[in-house]
This record gives C-alpha cells, structure tokens and sequence, in this order.
C-alpha cells in the first residue's frame, strides 16, 4: 500500500492581474476619502427600494427677519411680549404702533395767578389789635367772634360768624374777592372812608375794592390787595 503522499491544496491568492470582484468595493490609496458606490443595475433602472433624491426638493428654512430699530429707541411691547411686534394683519395691513410711555406729551393745564390781599385792623374795642394785619386765604377766610374762624375779632358786638370772604375767578377776569353776611345781628357794613358808617352802606354780598372800609360791630377793617 502507497502512502497518500498528496499535500491540501491551499487557496491561491489572487494576484494584481484577477478580475475585480463586482460586488466589492476596493479601497485604496488613490480612493481614500470616497464614498462606497453603489451598483446600478443593467439598463439604468432603479433596484427595487431605491429612491433617488432630487435636489432642492426640500425648502431651506431662512432665518426669521426682525424690523430694524432705531438707535437708542425701546423695543415695542406689544401682546407678545417686550421686543416681539405683532403678526401682520390680513391684507398686508400693520396693527396701529403705540408710542412708548415715555414719548407722551403731558398738557400743562392753565394756572391762576396768585393774588394777595389783607384785612387790616383799624379801629375798636380791642386795642391790642389795631394795626394787626391779616392775610387772607386763597380760597375762603372767615371772620368772627368764635375761637374757629380765620380770623378771630375780640369785640362782643361781633357775631360768633359775623362774614366770609371767599375767591372767585370769572372766566378770562382777575379774580375777586366777594363778602358774604352770614346773618350777623348788628349787620356788616362796606364803603370809602367817608361813607362806610352810613346805613345804606350795609352789604350782604358786596365785591370788596382796594382800598374799602369795614364796619363789624364796633370794629373797622380796611382792605388790601396787590
């Protein structure tokens, strides 16, 4: 018996010269970098599965495009929160803007000049009092007897309220100052020097003159004003 001398073949190598295998793709130096190619079949058609994307099928998404604001301006705040406008309106019609709190005009509304006047003490039981001057109040200033008026008197023929006096400003003239009798006893009377005393000179609502005399009680105020 011959012993079986035969050696296993072993699978030969292929050299440069084989044919390149259709179904691989060959790496090499001069190939580095490249994408895997895929294999279409004979006649061009599409392998089932295939689906061939076409360029520009696809929009691409541009940023959103904010109005430009002027230098140093606030950013509107609108429904939508601060720096966010408003969407446009159907039809290409903007929303009315709002002008920022800070860009309102405020109206300065028409103030009446201030006018002075006095009561001067003149004459009367009180002759600690002569002479004492007394300003009177831009809007009413009473005068009497009692401890709460403006301007307290101490004379007993007084009434407790005896009058007021009280501004008041006619449309596009100076302001006046009217005295009112507030049902006095002995009544209040209101002249010139000469003819204050005089008992047509009594006066329940008079508009006191620069310069008038007063009678209350046994009391004389002169009247002053600027």
């Amino acid at each position: 018996m011959s012993e079986d001398r035969t050696s296993p073949m072993r699978a030969k190598k292929p050299g440069r010269d084989a044919p390149p295998d259709p179904q691989k793709t060959v790496m090499g130096d001069e190939d580095a970098g490249l994408a895997p190619t895929i294999n279409m079949p004979p006649g061009g058609g599409a392998s089932p599965g295939f689906v061939r994307a076409t360029p520009y099928d696809t929009p691409t998404p541009q940023p959103q495009q904010r109005p430009a604001m002027p230098f140093g301006a606030p950013p509107p705040a609108g429904p939508f929160g601060p720096g966010i406008p408003p969407p446009p309106q159907p039809g290409g019609q903007q929303p009315p803007a709002t002008a920022p709190a800070g860009d309102q005009t405020q109206i300065i509304s028409a103030r009446t000049p201030p006018v002075f006047a006095w009561l001067v003490v003149v004459d009367g039981p009180d002759r600690g009092a002569i002479g004492k001057v007394h300003s009177l109040h831009p809007d009413t200033t009473t005068v009497g007897r009692a401890a709460g008026n403006t301007i307290v008197l101490g004379d007993q023929t007084c009434s407790s309220q005896h009058f007021r006096i009280r501004v008041e400003t006619a449309e596009g003239e100076d302001p006046s100052f009217v005295l009112y009798d507030m049902g006095s006893r002995n009544g209040t009377f209101v002249g010139t020097k000469e003819g204050y005393r005089k008992p047509d000179s009594q006066a329940y609502r008079r508009n006191l003159q620069d310069g008038d005399y007063l009678l209350v009680g046994e009391t004389t105020l002169a009247f002053k004003k600027l």
